[in-house]
């Protein structure tokens, strides 16, 4: 018997748009009242009141960041994807980046919340460029050794954006567990 697994919650407010850090990929949805949810620029959903329903909203992506430009459009060059290698992040994906415990070398200048709804602009094999301005920061960043070996590496991740029809809609990322 399958079951899910409730990752996180949030509540996007009726003809609103809210921001989720990709984790499972599912997402069960429910209006009390008769509503949609948009996922990014996808179709509208239309949501029956009182039903839940399980949507997709894509993978999850997620690479380590070895070096952060302080710009105006924030360069990320992925750790470990050097000769070569490829991330999976695409133009247009919403994006977050987060300490992953290095709180000395990636300030908060460096930091972009789920919420803020920033996106990719380009890529190339090793490189993210984002509209993320970290000009405050006070130089680029460089994982260092350390924090490589510690484990304490930033990460970008994506993110979706949802936007909610004439209603509210409960949104919760799950995962489905069992067979």
């Amino acid at each position: 018997m399958s079951v899910l697994n409730v990752i996180d919650t949030q509540t996007i407010t009726a003809s609103q748009s809210g921001y989720v850090v990709v984790k499972s990929g599912v997402l069960r949805v429910l209006a009390t009242s008769a509503s949609s949810i948009q996922v990014d620029a996808g179709p509208a959903i239309t949501l029956v009141a009182n039903e839940s329903l399980l949507i997709s909203c894509g993978k999850a992506k997620s690479a380590k960041i070895a070096v952060a430009t302080d710009a105006a459009a924030m360069v990320v060059t992925a750790e470990g994807f050097s000769g070569g290698g490829r991330h999976t992040f695409s133009v247009g994906d919403f994006i977050q980046t987060v300490d992953g415990g290095d709180t000395d070398g990636f300030t908060s200048d460096f930091e972009s919340a789920a919420a803020s709804g920033k996106k990719v602009t380009a890529v190339t094999a090793s490189t993210i460029t984002t509209d993320y301005d970290s000009s405050a920061a006070s130089g680029n960043y460089t994982l260092s050794a350390a924090d490589a070996t510690a484990g304490t590496v930033p990460l970008i991740q994506r993110t979706v954006k949802l936007t909610a029809g004439s209603a509210n809609v409960i949104v919760e990322q799950v995962q489905i567990v069992g067979g």
